[in-house]
């Protein structure tokens, strides 16, 4: 999205993405076996996707529109994730009536 199209948060799909990330081992000397099986960290994020390209993901978890100002919009807890270490991306449906959002009577 260029910085003059109008940001839809309609328009960005809620999403589960499960991703490898590094592990910090445990401080001090350990076995070697230890420093070989050194595990990766399974992480993963819940939230809109706000950018996807071959490069990287964004995933942004809350967004705010000002009620007196609808171009002021602001984005929270946004993660940008590398796509080489993507597992999986799981697209999720919203049920906006379970919510109680007026979207579903729409």
């Amino acid at each position: 999205m260029s910085s003059t199209e109008k940001f839809d948060i309609d328009k960005c799909p809620m999403v589960r993405v499960t991703w490898l990330d590094a592990r910090d081992t445990e401080t001090g000397w350990m076995d070697i076996k230890k420093v070989l099986d050194a595990p990766l960290a399974r992480c993963q994020e819940v939230g809109w996707l706000v950018t996807s390209n071959l490069d990287r993901i964004v995933i942004m978890r809350s967004f705010a529109v000002d009620p007196d100002d609808k171009n002021d919009i602001n984005g929270g807890g946004a993660i940008a994730i590398p796509r080489t270490w993507i597992v999986q991306i799981e697209y999720l449906k919203v049920n906006y009536e379970q919510a109680g959002d007026k979207r579903s009577e729409s």
